[in-house]
C-alpha cells in the first residue's frame, strides 16, 4: 500500500526571520511524486511580513495555501485549530516558525504514520529527539532499542510533530470531555503542571497521562529548535538544539510491547525494562526514580542515593539505567523502601556536586562568575518591566 501524503502545516506569529530559515529547510526537503500540501497558518499580529514572507514563498512540490487569521488567536488555540486540518487534509506535519527541519523529515514522518497511525497505544509521531530532561534539568539518552530507530515517551512533542486523523480526534474527544482542568490526572511532573494555560503541550501531556498513550521519538532528530525569542521565551536560547539527520535511510519501527526503550513523562524508564533484561528485580514492585522527582511515600524505589537497599548497584554507566540493567553491584543507585530513603541527603550539596560531575565537567571560577553575573542582569531587567 502506498503511505498517504501527509499535509505539511507551518505556525508562524511575528517571526518574519524564523519563518524565512523554516521555510528555507522545507525547500530543502526530499518529497514523492504529487501534490504535497503546505499550509502555512499565521495568527494576527502588528506586522505584515510574516504574511509577506509567506505569500512570497515558492513552493513547487504541491498546493500552498496561507491562513491569516484575522484575530489573535493565542498560541494555545492557534496550535488546536491547526491540528484541526486533520478533518479536512487527515494526516499533518505541525512546524512551528522557529524550526528547522532535516532534508528527510518528510520520508520518516510519513513511514511513522503509516506504522502507526492505528496503533492505539500512540499518540503521536515527534520529528524532535530529546537530548535532556526539563523535570530534572539533566541530560536525557534513551537505552539501545536493538533494530529499531525510534523510542517511546509519554510527553508529547512540539517541535515538530506528526499526527494522523485519528490521534487528533482521540485528543480532542478527550478535551471536550474534560476541559482545561487538568488537576485530577496523576503522574503530571510538577513542571509540565506549572506550564502557563497558553500551553497546547500541557493539555496533549495530561491527555497522553491519562490514556497511558506514547508519543514516538526518532533517535536520530528529524527536526531542531532555535529557541527564538517568542511567546514562551524571553531571549534566544541554543539549549534545544540538536543534530539532524543529513543522509537518507530506511527507518525501522517496532511496536510498544516489543520495545525496551520506553518511558513514562518523567523520562524514567518503566518497570518492566528492569524486569526483563535484569532478572532479579523481576519478583518486585517499584517505581523508578533515577531523576529523583518523583516523591512516593510508600513502597519500593529504584533510585539515586548513598543508602544501602534490598539491591544496590553502582553509579557508573551512562545512560544511568545500564548500570542497573548489566547488574552493577556497588553504590549510588539503590532499590530502597520509600519511607527509608534519606531525602535531605539525596538532595545535599554533597549529591548535587556528585551527579553535576557524572554529567559534566566543572566549570571554572571565570565561568560561574560570569554565569551569575548573567542570572543578575537577567533578574534585574525583570524587575524594570
Amino acid at each position: 500500500m502506498t503511505p498517504a501524503t501527509p499535509t505539511i502545516i507551518v505556525v508562524g506569529y511575528n517571526r518574519p526571520d524564523s519563518l524565512t530559515r523554516l521555510l528555507s529547510s522545507l525547500i530543502k526537503g526530499h518529497y514523492p511524486p504529487g501534490n504535497v500540501r503546505l499550509v502555512i497558518s499565521l495568527d494576527a499580529c502588528d506586522t505584515v511580513e510574516p504574511r509577506r514572507v509567506a505569500e512570497a514563498f515558492d513552493w513547487p512540490f504541491g498546493e500552498k495555501r496561507v491562513l491569516a487569521r484575522p484575530d489573535r488567536m493565542g498560541l494555545r488555540e492557534h496550535v488546536l485549530s491547526c491540528g484541526d486540518l486533520t478533518e479536512e487534509y487527515g494526516d499533518i506535519i505541525v512546524l512551528e516558525d522557529d524550526l528547522y527541519v532535516s532534508p528527510y523529515f518528510y520520508e520518516y514522518a510519513t513511514r511513522a504514520l503509516a506504522y502507526y497511525g492505528d496503533d492505539q497505544d500512540i499518540a503521536g509521531i515527534s520529528l524532535y529527539s530529546l537530548n535532556f530532561c526539563q523535570t530534572s534539568n539533566l541530560p536525557f539518552m534513551p537505552i539501545d532499542n536493538g533494530n529499531a530507530d525510534v523510542y517511546f515517551l509519554q510527553l508529547a512533542a512540539s517541535w515538530g510533530q506528526a499526527w494522523s486523523a485519528r490521534h487528533w480526534q482521540e485528543f480532542r474527544r478527550w478535551l471536550a470531555a474534560n476541559g482545561n482542568d487538568i488537576s485530577r490526572i496523576d503522574n503530571i511532573p510538577p513542571d509540565v503542571r506549572s506550564w502557563p494555560e497558553s500551553s497546547w503541550l500541557k493539555l496533549y501531556d495530561a491527555y497522553i497521562i491519562d490514556r497511558n498513550k506514547f508519543f514516538v521519538y526518532p533517535y536520530r532528530a528529524l527536526s531542531t529548535n532555535f529557541g527564538d525569542p517568542g511567546q514562551h521565551f524571553t531571549m534566544a536560547s541554543s539549549r534545544f538544539q540538536v543534530a539532524v539527520q543529513q543522509q537518507s535511510k530506511e527507518h525501522r519501527f517496532v511496536g510498544l510491547e516489543e520495545s525496551i526503550a520506553v518511558y513514562d513523562a518523567f523520562c524514567e524508564l518503566l518497570p518492566r525494562t528492569f524486569k526483563r533484561q535484569n532478572p532479579r528485580l523481576a519478583e518486585y514492585d517499584f517505581v523508578v526514580n533515577l531523576h529523583a522527582q518523583k516523591t512516593p511515600a510508600h513502597g519500593l524505589q529504584l533510585t539515586r542515593t548513598a543508602q544501602r537497599g534490598v539491591m544496590s548497584f553502582e553509579f557508573a554507566m551512562k545512560p544511568m539505567e545500564l548500570s542497573v540493567l548489566n547488574d552493577l553491584e556497588g553504590e549510588g543507585i539503590a532499590l530502597i523502601e520509600s519511607a527509608e530513603l534519606d531525602r535531605q541527603a539525596q538532595n545535599s550539596p554533597e549529591a548535587e556536586y556528585g551527579l553535576y560531575r557524572f554529567f559534566y565537567k566543572f566549570p571554572s571560577l571565570k565561568v560561574l562568575l560570569f554565569g551569575v553575573k548573567e542570572k543578575v542582569q537577567l533578574a534585574l531587567r525583570g524587575a524594570k518591566r
